[in-house]
C-alpha cells in the first residue's frame, strides 16, 4: 500500500484525535508502524487507552481506505498528508496540524498571503457592509480570504472575495461530500473554480458541532492573521482568535457599537490587545515587510488591480449629497432624506472604498 493510505487510515480510527495521532507517529515512526504494533505496545503510549488500542488493532486498513478512495475519486478530490511537499507551510507550523487534508481547487501552497475573516452568523447591517467592503479591498490587493463557509460573516467574506476577482479558501467542519450549510452549494462550487475547499475530516464525515472548534484552528492556521468582524461574547469567531493567538498569528478586530451584543466580543478583543481595524491599511501595516513588498509589487505590476467599486443606490444617493467641502452627518441625513442608520452604514462603506474621508466632529468630504 501507498504510505499515504496509512495516514488516511489512522485519521479514520475512532478515538484517535489529532494530538494522539501525532504522539503515535512520533512513538512508532509512521502510521504504518502504528498499525503493525501490538496491543501492549500501543497501550504503553501516553493516553492510549485499551479501548483506543483495540480500535487501532481491529481497524481494517485496506477495506476502509479502498472505500475512502472511492469517494475521493468520485468527488475528484486531492489529498495531502503531513509529509507531502505541497502541504501548506503556515498550517504545518502549528502545534497540531491536520495529519491529512482533503481539498479541491487550487493547491493550498499557492496562496502567498492569506488572512482569515470570521464573525457572527447573524451580522447587523453594519457588519455586512464592513465585511463586504473590507474583503473586496483586501482581495484586490492580492490577499486570499480564508473562512469557514458558515452563515453570516463567513459567507459574505467568501462571496465578496469572489466578486472582487480574488481568491478564497473555505475550510469545512465536515467531510467534503457534505455541504454545510446546504444553501451554500452554489457558493461552494464557485469557490472550487476560483479558490479551494478543504477539510481534515474523512470524506463522508457528517457536520457535527464538535467538529467546528477543530475547523477553526485550521482557519487561523492557514492565515497570517485573523480578522474578527462582529462577534458576541460566546461567538465561535472568538475561538478562532484564541487559536490564532496560540499559533503566534496576528489578531485584528473591527470595533462596533458598545450597546450591540454583536460587538461585545470584538470590542473586548481590542481592549485586550487586538489590532483595531479602521480600514485595510490598518491590517496591511501589521504584516511583515516582506509581505507588504509582495502586495505592493502586485499592485505595481498590475497582477491585482484596484477596480473602482460598483456603487449601490444608497451609496450613489449619499455621495451625491457630499462635495469637496466638509459636511456634517446631520446635514447629510437631512439632504439625502435617508434614515440615520442608512446614512451611517453607507458612509462607512464609502470610506472603506476610499471614496470619502471623515474628519473630527462627524464631518465628511468626497475625495
Amino acid at each position: 500500500m501507498d504510505p499515504k493510505h496509512y495516514w488516511v487510515a489512522l485519521n479514520m480510527v475512532v478515538g484517535v484525535g489529532k494530538t494522539l495521532f501525532h504522539r503515535l507517529v512520533r512513538t512508532f515512526g509512521s502510521p504504518e508502524q502504528v498499525f503493525r504494533s501490538s496491543l501492549n505496545d500501543l497501550m504503553r503510549v501516553e493516553r492510549v487507552s485499551e479501548k483506543v488500542a483495540r480500535e487501532i488493532r481491529k481497524f481494517e486498513v485496506e477495506k476502509n481506505v479502498e472505500r475512502e478512495w472511492h469517494f475521493i475519486e468520485k468527488l475528484e478530490l486531492e489529498l495531502l498528508s503531513l509529509e507531502c511537499p505541497g502541504y501548506p507551510p503556515l498550517l504545518k507550523a502549528i502545534y497540531d496540524p491536520p495529519p491529512v487534508l482533503y481539498f479541491k481547487g487550487k493547491n493550498l501552497d499557492e496562496y502567498p498571503v492569506s488572512l482569515a475573516i470570521v464573525g457572527t452568523r447573524m451580522p447587523t447591517n453594519y457588519g455586512k457592509i464592513i465585511t463586504e467592503a473590507l474583503c473586496k479591498r483586501l482581495s484586490s490587493m492580492g490577499i486570499c480570504i480564508v473562512s469557514g463557509l458558515a452563515r453570516g460573516v463567513d459567507t459574505l467574506a467568501h462571496k465578496s472575495a469572489l466578486e472582487a476577482g480574488g481568491e478564497t479558501v473555505a475550510v469545512f467542519g465536515c467531510g467534503l461530500s457534505h455541504i454545510y450549510p446546504p444553501e451554500n452549494r452554489q457558493l461552494r462550487n464557485k469557490i472550487v473554480e476560483q479558490g479551494t475547499i478543504v477539510s481534515e475530516f474523512p470524506v463522508t464525515k457528517r457536520p457535527d458541532r464538535n467538529n467546528f472548534p477543530a475547523r477553526n484552528r485550521v482557519i487561523s492556521g492557514l492565515s497570517l492573521g485573523t480578522v474578527v468582524i462582529e462577534a458576541g461574547e460566546k461567538s465561535g469567531a472568538l475561538i478562532t482568535a484564541e487559536f490564532a493567538l496560540e499559533q503566534g498569528r496576528e489578531i485584528f478586530a473591527v470595533p462596533g457599537n458598545i450597546n450591540s451584543p454583536n460587538s461585545k466580543g470584538t470590542n473586548r478583543l481590542i481592549k485586550t490587545g487586538a489590532v483595531m481595524v479602521d480600514g485595510p491599511d490598518s491590517i496591511v501595516q501589521e504584516l511583515s515587510a516582506e509581505v507588504q513588498g509582495y502586495l505592493e509589487e502586485n499592485l505595481r505590476t498590475g497582477q491585482k488591480s484596484l477596480k473602482p467599486p460598483e456603487l449601490s443606490t444608497l451609496e450613489r444617493q449619499v455621495l451625491a449629497v457630499l462635495s469637496q467641502e466638509e459636511k456634517h452627518i446631520d446635514l447629510i441625513i437631512e439632504n439625502s432624506r435617508l434614515s440615520p442608520a442608512e446614512v451611517s452604514a453607507t458612509l462607512v462603506q464609502l470610506e472603506l472604498n476610499g471614496l470619502i474621508q471623515q474628519f473630527e466632529g462627524k464631518l465628511f468630504v468626497a475625495l
